[in-house]
């Protein structure tokens, strides 16, 4: 206990520097009040990225703010770029990445002339309990008419465990050496070999080997104006070997994407894939061998009709079916099979992005059966109506959205007896109404209602089928916020939710609850010095859990919480972040007395203090160094006899620091890579009738990391 108490010292004069004074910050930019409630947590840009406009841009392109984020630092694209290539391939903006990467080595898609591109990555890392080292490869020749290309993966993983380590290594390689007729047609002969091999000191090792020998066909048409096609055709033999069976035959793969383009009045696009194999398999401990036959085809479509006009039409289809054959120990064949359909048609409304309504109708179709001596099926049926829509008038902002949905699903092998069937109904209504009152005050309404039944019936004589049940939701929540300028803003809300669980069978009420929920909340943030900003959040809530028929059940828990956040930048290059958690929760049963009222008692307390900073300091744009220490504290108390007593307490102790490299290796290469070391002290002490029963303190003290180096000629 006395080394967490040293450890925790070290937070002191952290906490201390922040208050200096530092030299400029930057603080959240007020925006619009439709964005005014969005999540504007500051963002350090140290990829060279901005996301200025983040949360209009996904509104229009009906994409979560974190999704377009999160693909604008995984490719290092700009959100301005990513847009751009999404409209000039014609694909959806996170199919961008996919989309490049697979037509990087597309024959088809290269320049003519002579080209001799190398690409290689190499990844080590090492954890506490395992290390990895990936290296990967990718070739590309083209002179003249000639091609060959070749992607080469090569990944060891160490698992330790006790006195045993465990080896698992994936290795795949696939070429394709061809003869390019200009920019349309390519024909080759193409092959994938991938291994998998596993040791482990406590279990037999186990591996798998794959080898296919392919003629490939690829082409790449355009017939008429606005319509594209890619075809590509792959087939040959097929040799699997792994510990559960061997399978030697013929395979095959068919994929296609057309897509058509009529101005701005029509857009298609439709993807497919066939694929299959006919082989003659057998189980490794059996002489004997069974044709079994592989195949799946998957279908996507999407439609536009008059995506910019004020009445538009878009649309999407989906279909795959899946059959998957293997041989049984009993000599039997075991089939798998798999559907799925489905479809969608919106109709929209659209005068401008603040006036606009959509009706959305969607159905799906699913279907999993297994063949291996008895049937054994699923199937689950849905169907769905959606309207969304916003309007404003005279500042008045109004988004709202209505949502009916069925489900029907049989489960009728859930066992020898028989299974059931599931029916499920759900609709909900919300709304949310926004206005700007001032230049400075945003103020916004949300209230929403919702209820789900599930009925469920019998399929041959199942014992114990669910309970049938209604779940009824309401709540509604006022938020106003206060923009004085960029050095302070704050806002306060006020949430009330109601929930009900309502099971159908009589034997089932006494489960039935009612939950009434009440939440505040206040936040601030205030620049105190041009570099340092300081963030607070103050919430408090009760939840009344109610048993309709067994009040002596009923229970109250109460939720008291703040957290202060001191974020200073000292310069460019230097950064202090500290955070305080402080929440308490106590709880108890509350009774109906013979007055009228009901009274509280507590029965427990729970308090939670947590004390966590984060320091980074950056030398040069090649490396920079951090330093993550966090304290935490628990307590829970009890109440015996009228008098509180306590029942645990627990300390941690919790430090991670490092250096990571960001260095560039001339023009073609580029180092990345992280090491850091993490050390983590826990102890914890409990009561037995006041009596304090200590246990041992227990450390984990060790190093990771990862060290990546990419090279590209």
């Amino acid at each position: 206990m006395n080394r967490l108490r040293r450890l925790s010292l070290l937070l002191v004069p952290i906490a201390l520097g922040v208050l200096s004074l530092v030299s400029p910050g930057r603080s959240q930019e007020a925006g619009g009040s439709r964005f005014a409630f969005s999540d504007t947590t500051l963002l350090r840009d140290t990829l060279g990225l901005h996301f200025t406009g983040l949360f209009p841009l996904s509104d229009s392109l009906q994409v979560p703010p974190d999704t377009l984020r999160a693909l604008s630092i995984r490719y290092l694209w700009s959100l301005q770029r990513l847009v751009h290539l999404a409209d000039s391939l014609g694909v959806p903006v996170d199919s961008v990445g996919p989309v490049m990467d697979r037509e990087r080595f597309n024959p088809l898609a290269a320049a003519t002339g002579t080209h001799n591109d190398f690409a290689y990555n190499s990844t080590y890392s090492i954890g506490q309990t395992q290390s990895a080292w990936r290296n990967a490869t990718d070739y590309g020749f083209t002179a003249g008419s000639v091609f060959v290309r070749n992607s080469t993966t090569i990944e060891l993983d160490r698992y330790h465990a006790g006195n045993g380590t465990s080896l698992r290594q994936t290795r795949s390689s696939a070429t394709e050496l061809g003869w390019r007729f200009g920019q349309q047609l390519s024909v080759g002969s193409r092959v994938n070999l991938e291994r998998f091999d596993s040791r482990d000191p406590s279990v037999a090792s186990v591996g798998e080997s794959k080898n296919e020998y392919q003629v490939s066909l690829r082409s790449r048409l355009k017939p008429l104006p606005g319509l594209s096609s890619d075809i590509n055709f792959l087939s040959g033999l097929l040799d699997v070997e792994n510990a559960s069976l061997e399978k030697r035959g013929a395979s095959g793969n068919l994929n296609a994407r057309i897509r058509y383009s009529a101005g701005s009045w029509l857009t298609q696009e439709v993807n497919g894939t066939v694929d299959g194999n006919l082989s003659r398999t057998r189980v490794p401990t059996e002489l004997e061998e069974s044709n079994t036959r592989d195949h799946s085809q998957n279908v996507r479509g999407t439609i536009g009709l008059f995506q910019s006009a004020p009445v538009g039409l878009k649309g999407s289809f989906t279909f795959r079916h899946i059959q998957v054959e293997t041989p049984s120990d009993s000599g039997d064949i075991r089939r798998v099979l798999t559907d799925n359909t489905g479809g969608d048609a919106t109709l929209r409304l659209h005068l401008d992005n603040d006036r606009y309504v959509d009706l959305t109708e969607r159905t799906a179709l699913s279907k999993q059966a297994t063949v291996s001596g008895q049937l054994s099926r699923n199937t689950r049926q849905e169907d769905g109506f959606t309207a969304s829509g916003r309007y404003t008038l005279r500042g008045f902002a109004l988004d709202a959205n209505f949502q009916n949905g069925f489900a029907n699903s049989t489960f009728p092998t859930r066992s020898d007896s028989g299974g059931y069937g599931e029916f499920t109904h759900n609709r909900s209504v919300d709304g949310t109404l926004s206005r700007q009152l001032t230049t400075r005050i945003n103020t916004r309404f949300t209230a929403s209602i919702g209820l789900t039944s599930y009925r469920y019936f019998l399929i041959g004589r199942y014992p114990t089928p669910p309970v049938s049940r209604d779940q009824w939701r309401q709540s509604w929540r006022t938020e106003t916020s206060y923009t004085q300028s960029t050095r302070f803003n704050s806002a306060v809300a006020f949430e009330v939710a109601k929930n009900r669980l309502i099971n159908i069978p009589s034997a089932s009420t006494g489960t039935n609850t009612n939950t009434r929920s009440y939440r505040a909340e206040w936040r601030w943030t205030y620049q105190l010095f041009s570099g340092l900003t300081a963030t607070q959040r103050n919430t408090i809530s009760a939840d009344y859990l109610e048993y309709p028929f067994l009040p002596e059940n009923n229970r109250l828990t109460l939720d008291y919480g703040a957290v202060t956040t001191l974020n200073a930048v000292f310069s460019p290059r230097f950064y202090v972040n500290v955070t305080h958690n402080s929440r308490q929760t106590p709880g108890g049963n509350y009774t109906l007395y013979p007055d009228g009222l009901y009274y509280f008692g507590r029965a427990d307390d729970s308090k939670n203090y947590t004390l966590a900073a984060t320091i980074g300091y950056a030398p040069s744009p090649a490396i920079s160094f951090t330093a993550e220490p966090t304290y935490f504290a628990s307590d829970r108390t009890g109440v015996v006899n009228g008098a509180e007593v306590p029942q645990r307490a627990s300390r941690s102790l919790n430090f991670s620091g490092g250096a990571n490299i960001n260095y560039a290796i001339s023009k073609n290469g580029m180092l990345r890579g992280d090491i850091h070391r993490s050390y983590r002290a826990d102890r914890s002490t409990t009561y037995s009738s006041g009596v304090p029963t200590y246990s041992p303190r227990s450390e984990i003290d060790f190093w990771n990391g990862s060290l990546q180096l990419s090279w590209h000629i």
